[in-house]
């Protein structure tokens, strides 16, 4: 991890950042993480408020980081392994996960399957992937029949 945990809390969640106030919707979680390792990576700070950036930290950070695992593990196909760090701030333990570019992309949800779990990110949301590629413009077609 390059930057600070002070200088992430001051990093406007966007295409590679997003914090997270703990795991309790951990459906939204996954869906950031397979986004992120579909497209150019990023990083999850959880136990963090998200709008107002107060550190709020975990009640029991080594139940967590084994409950995120199991969530990644059991949710995310094919594997996906992101690296997992408890880091402390101001005395409260936050999770820090670093996503990577996925070469094995794209990750999907596995409740959701291959063909509606497949999300990428776009600014500071998740987008589901569209299943099926875009059809031809009628530029390309047309220098298709050109050449």
């Amino acid at each position: 991890m390059q930057r600070s945990i002070n200088e992430l809390l001051t990093t406007p969640e966007g295409k590679t950042f997003e914090c997270k106030r703990d795991l309790s919707s951990p459906l939204n979680l996954l869906k950031t993480l397979v986004a992120f390792a579909n497209s150019a990576g990023g990083v999850v700070l959880i136990g963090v408020a998200d709008a107002s950036r107060e550190v709020i930290g975990l009640q029991e950070p080594l139940q967590s980081e084994e409950q995120l695992c199991n969530l990644i593990a059991d949710g995310i196909a094919p594997r996906l392994v992101p690296n997992v760090e408890l880091v402390a701030h101001a005395d409260l333990n936050l999770l820090l996960v670093e996503v990577f570019p996925s070469s094995q992309r794209p990750h999907h949800l596995i409740k959701q399957g291959p063909e509606q779990g497949v999300f990428v990110r776009l600014g500071s949301t998740n987008r589901q992937a569209d299943s099926e590629p875009p059809p031809f413009s009628r530029t390309v077609f047309r220098e298709l029949l050109l050449h």
